[in-house]
């Protein structure tokens, strides 16, 4: 059957799971596949092409479709911890639990991380504009998501449906209950060294590693220059050119390169109420999965002023 992994990064989609996968890359005993998200475990039967903007660039051109390309992925390492970070894996739960039972190592380990609902589809937005593809404000995207949707737009474009965590996450606490761990954006952000470690032991690697988990990865904002994001893009899309920027630049650097071309951007705060109240019966549900209060999150006060 060849090689397997045995943890995956799961979702949420722009709650730092790109920055996760990136520290605990740098494990001695952990690797994390390149791609980061091979999305095979949603769409074990083969990754639709979706049509949205720019998802040629964002999910298509990185799609894993056939369970011996993914396998491949693995191949000939001898990390103790072998994984991948595809965020579709936590939403589409139908198919990737039977997918991760079927293809990975028994005992696989899953971390999900979670960020505000709000904040998720805001930076979600932003994410996608960075990018270079505008199809309308935040709030014109919230409005046309579920045409989109129909349309065959990718999960990117999920701005509200993605941020609906109970639902998602639920069948994966039930299947394999204490071999998935809930990570909260937040509380990774207040606490990096602290999370970082939490992550590590629960992988049952050797969490004394020397890792810096405070700098910033994958940020997300308005781009200043149309034309820095014009070539970042052309770079992304350009597989020989990658390779040689990979090559001779560190990640580190390239990524502040991004994000000077970026400037932080708020929501609106009408927008922001109204979203957290249409979450508040979602964020209700989560916590009662997770048996606790997410007190970091600001949409959580919105399901305190319901009860």
């Amino acid at each position: 059957m060849g090689a397997a992994a045995n943890f995956l990064v799961i979702g949420a989609a722009r709650s730092g799971t790109t920055a996760l996968t990136s520290f605990l890359g740098e494990h001695p005993d952990v690797f994390v596949s390149t791609p980061k998200e091979p999305h095979f475990l949603a769409f074990p039967e083969g990754a639709p092409r979706f049509t949205g903007l720019g998802d040629d660039d964002l999910v298509n051109r990185t799609a894993v479709r056939g369970e011996a390309a993914w396998r491949a992925l693995f191949e000939g390492r001898a990390e103790a911890r072998l994984g991948e970070g595809s965020v579709t894996t936590l939403a589409h739960p139908d198919a990737a639990i039977p997918a991760i039972e079927r293809c990975c190592a028994p005992g696989c380990r899953l971390v999900v991380m979670l960020r505000d609902p709000v904040d998720r589809a805001f930076s979600s937005w932003l994410y996608l504009r960075s990018r270079g593809y505008d199809a309308g404000t935040f709030e014109e995207c919230l409005a046309a998501e579920e045409e989109r949707t129909r349309a065959g737009w990718s999960h990117m474009w999920q701005l509200a449906g993605l941020s609906r965590y109970a639902g998602q996450l639920a069948p994966f606490a039930a299947a394999f209950g204490d071999r998935l761990l809930v990570v909260v954006q937040e509380e990774f952000a207040a606490d990096p060294t602290g999370q970082l470690r939490r992550v590590l032991e629960f992988l049952q690697v050797d969490p004394d590693v020397d890792i810096d988990p405070s700098r910033r990865v994958n940020a997300s904002g308005l781009p200043r220059s149309r034309a820095v994001t014009s070539a970042l893009n052309t770079l992304r899309r350009s597989r020989s050119l990658r390779r040689l920027v990979t090559a001779a630049v560190p990640h580190r650097q390239r990524e502040r390169i991004r994000s000077a071309n970026l400037d932080p951007a708020g929501i609106d705060p009408a927008t922001r109420s109204r979203l957290a109240d249409s979450f508040a019966d979602d964020v209700g549900a989560l916590q009662e999965l997770l048996g606790r209060r997410l007190t970091a999150w600001p949409t959580a006060e919105h399901v305190r002023g319901r009860s």
